[in-house]
Formats: structure tokens, sequence, C-alpha cells
């Protein structure tokens, strides 16, 4: 069975006229299904830039990555975008959700341009806000929520299409510590269930929870270590139950 993701010695760079930023500078790694890979680095490490292209968001200058066994740096535009409608899910710190929209339609939005029925659409996101604990939230909309509610719901969207993956990005950047360590136990209880979680952050204590750690620096990996101990951020009842 091909890993979920290998990277070997990818390079980004961005070119303005004659002016070369080289952001990576050859980093390799693999990650298996199923893990809890946190991304950790200071600003201008690369952290986002590599989450942006292992989301398909972006593309990479040099090297290969390889998801699923196939090779990313072959696939067209219209494919990228496919892989990326289908196999990741993403949940960001400003949250980008719809503020004239139901935390409902917020979840299936998702599910719009699929030929998923209208009935299964709405069963979908009506069961993952349950899951997150927020199927008393159907019809409100972001305005009436608070951060870490803002936060599940966008997680619940995440999760809308069966991800393969699911990228963090700074998921607890804008939330006070109790809302952030909620989002992190349903982070942790996702992947509990096998939900492969890559969490990019600068925070350690966030990226603790993760089973992993990849620590970039200038461009390249300082470091890549597996974490003895999981932290439980929220004792007690389990959320997603």
């Amino acid at each position: 069975m091909p890993k979920l993701i290998e990277v070997k010695n990818l390079k980004k760079h961005y070119q303005n006229e004659e002016v070369i930023t080289h952001i990576l500078h050859g980093v390799t790694f693999d990650i298996d299904k199923g893990e809890f890979v946190s991304i950790m680095g200071p600003s201008g490490s690369g952290k986002s830039t590599l989450m942006h292209i292992l989301g398909f968001l972006d593309t990479l200058s040099e090297g290969s990555f390889f998801f699923e066994g196939v090779d990313v740096g072959m696939l067209s535009g219209d494919q990228l975008a496919y892989m990326r409608g289908r196999k990741i899910g993403f949940v960001f710190q400003a949250f980008n959700l719809l503020n004239r929209s139901t935390t409902l339609e917020n979840v299936m939005l998702p599910l719009l341009y699929t030929d998923v029925p209208k009935k299964e659409r709405i069963q979908r996101a009506t069961e993952l806000l349950e899951r997150v604990g927020l199927g008393h939230r159907l019809n409100y909309t972001p305005g009436k929520l608070s951060g870490g509610e803002k936060q599940r719901v966008a997680i619940a969207r995440a999760l809308v299409n069966n991800p393969e993956v699911i990228f963090a990005d700074e998921p607890t950047g804008n939330l006070d510590s109790k809302s952030g360590q909620q989002v992190m136990k349903i982070l942790q209880e996702l992947n509990d269930a096998g939900h492969s979680i890559i969490l990019v952050t600068h925070e350690k204590y966030t990226a603790e929870h993760a089973k992993r750690i990849i620590r970039l620096k200038d461009g390249l990996i300082e470091s890549d270590r597996v974490v003895a101990q999981r932290q439980r951020a929220v004792e007690g009842n389990d959320l997603m139950k």
C-alpha cells in the first residue's frame, strides 16, 4: 500500500521579474495514512508554503511529491482542483465561514458542486455538526457563534467530503485557551477514529497534541520526532460521542 504522502528533496521558490525568493530548500519526509503530524516553525520557516503544496493549493519548483502513489507534479490544474476538492479538508485560523449562511449551509458548501443529492447533503452536514457538539446550532449564522463554535463548524465542513487528510492551519490561533483545547481534543479524536491530520502551528503546546512533529527552520527540516506522550487537552466527556 502506498504511503499517504511521499516528499523527496522538495524545493519552492517564487520569481518576481528578476528577483528569485527561495522558500523551501529541499525537504524529504513521508507521512503514513492515519498519522497525526504537526509541522512547526517560526515565521518565514516555510511551513505554510509546505502546507499549501501538500494541500494542492500551490505547486513545487523542484523535487517530487507523491500523494497515495500519484505523482502530483504531473497533474494538470483541473486534476489538482479535483484532488483538492475530494481528498483534502481544510481548517483555517480565520474560520473562513460565510457570514450570511447558517452553520448547516456552511458545512454543506463543499458539496454544492458535486452530484450528492440535497437530502444527503443535509443529512451529512447535520450528522457532522452533531458530531462536533453543534447539533443545536444548525440554523445559527456565524455572528451568533463563539470563536470555538466557529472553528468546530469549520472542522465539520472539512469532513463533509470524507477527505483522506485534514489540514489544520493554526486552528487555535484566534481562540481562547479553553476553546483551543476543545478544538484540539476534537482533532485528536478524529485521528483516533482513523483520520489523517496535518497540523501547521508555531505553538509548542498545540503541536504536542500530535503523534509526530516535523520542525522547519529556514526552509529545511531541523528535526522530525515522535511525540512520546500525546497531551490530552480536555478531560471529561468525549466531545465526539
